[in-house]
């Protein structure tokens, strides 16, 4: 069973500087260590307004962490694969992976605001109808990946070719030639990455995503896949059809829920009144938000209509609570739900948000530390492999 911290670089009213805002993500990084979390994900956002998400660059910041902590995990979740150059990425994910001693773990996505995938790689549009998002990812994935593993390496592909033809390999006369990489004219035939990740053969690697073609397609390049809304019968579908690809795949069927992460809203107080009073109108602004973005389907279980108007009468702590998207409560209270669902639906990895906007840097250290002390022994003790499948 894995306990993971999500953290995202909040600042709602926009009354803070940046840089104490990294302040206090430093903070809860050492803190999280400390109590045992497995994992703190980092999140990519760019030209963030509105207090959500201040990460531009989660590598760097995973590099500053790793510094500052000991155990704890590091993980990408996720970088927005469609919105970097392939060989970049992969050298400066190789960094931090020896920066870290090996605790770096990736989960790639394909971006998910246009204001972000617009303005950085329009041709990674994922609203236009066509299938270039998903061919720029999966393109960029295995140029990673084989770079990683492979030396000398080369690659053409319908976007990239390396080495570019015609360049000519210049090294130093008292250097020895590296094999394979030049033919006869002294031109670059292949090349190599230095370093390689300090993992071998690579950091595990994961996919942020919902969607039935997400999990489909995490599970045919071996990718683990981390999800949100979900919920429900949603949740287990999408479980049961990650399980069917993998065995087509691979020959071997995975456990229920193997594999898979889920991400919920997660605050611990001292009594379930507290927590909600803490947090309800942060959820609240959230709830509209997505429905606004992505409509209240998004949010409910795969029996219940979305236009159905009872849903929109229903106050939204109750209906994101009553649907297990939030894990909000007493020790006891989110205990219990974690552990339910862990029984339910095989859950073995589950990534905890406590730090979203409206909740105060002093609310994080006091669920974090309640988290820790009241709710992850319960969950730790489950065996995920006794879940009903």
């Amino acid at each position: 069973m894995k306990l993971d911290l999500l953290y995202a670089l909040t600042n709602r009213s926009g009354e803070l500087p940046w840089h104490e805002v990294l302040q206090q993500t430093r903070r809860h990084a050492v803190l999280a260590d400390k109590l045992g979390f497995d994992r703190i994900w980092l999140g990519e956002h760019h030209f963030d307004t509105d207090g959500t998400d201040a990460s531009p660059n989660p590598i760097m910041l995973a590099t500053d962490l790793a510094a500052r902590t000991e155990r704890i995990r590091l993980g990408m979740a996720a970088v927005s694969l469609t919105l970097w150059h392939p060989l970049r990425v992969a050298e400066d994910l190789a960094l931090l992976d020896h920066f870290s001693g090996g605790r770096l773990d990736v989960a790639f996505g394909r971006g998910i605001l246009p204001i972000e995938v617009m303005n950085l790689n329009p041709a990674a549009n994922r609203w236009n109808g066509s299938d270039n998002s998903r061919a720029i990812f999966d393109e960029n994935l295995a140029i990673v990946r084989k770079i990683w593993t492979e030396d000398p390496f080369s690659w053409k592909g319908p976007r990239h070719t390396f080495p570019e033809p015609g360049t000519k390999f210049i090294h130093s006369p008292g250097a020895p030639m590296p094999k394979g990489w030049v033919d006869e004219n002294g031109e670059l035939i292949a090349f190599g990455m230095t370093p390689q990740p300090f993992q071998k053969p690579t950091p595990p690697q994961f996919a942020v995503t919902e969607s039935v073609e997400g999990f489909r397609g995490a599970a045919r390049t071996d990718l683990k896949p981390i999800t949100w809304y979900p919920t429900g019968q949603v949740l287990r579908n999408l479980l049961d059809i990650y399980r069917a690809e993998r065995e087509a795949v691979t020959g071997q069927t995975p456990a229920l829920g193997e594999d898979v992460g889920v991400l919920r809203l997660t605050y611990v107080a001292d009594t379930d009144e507290e927590a909600r009073r803490i947090t309800e109108a942060s959820v609240v602004e959230f709830f509209e938000f997505v429905c606004r973005v992505r409509g209240i389907g998004v949010w409910l279980d795969a029996d219940e209509d979305p236009a159905d108007p009872r849903y929109r009468k229903m106050d939204p702590f109750d209906l994101l609570l009553e649907r297990d998207h939030l894990m909000i409560g007493s020790p006891q209270s989110v205990a219990e739900r974690m552990c339910r669902l862990t029984r339910t639906h095989g859950i073995q990895n589950w990534l905890v948000q406590m730090g979203f906007p409206g909740v105060s840097y002093e609310d994080v250290d006091r669920s974090l530390e309640l988290f820790a002390s009241g709710v992850m022994p319960e969950v730790r003790k489950l065996d995920p492999a006794l879940a009903v499948s």
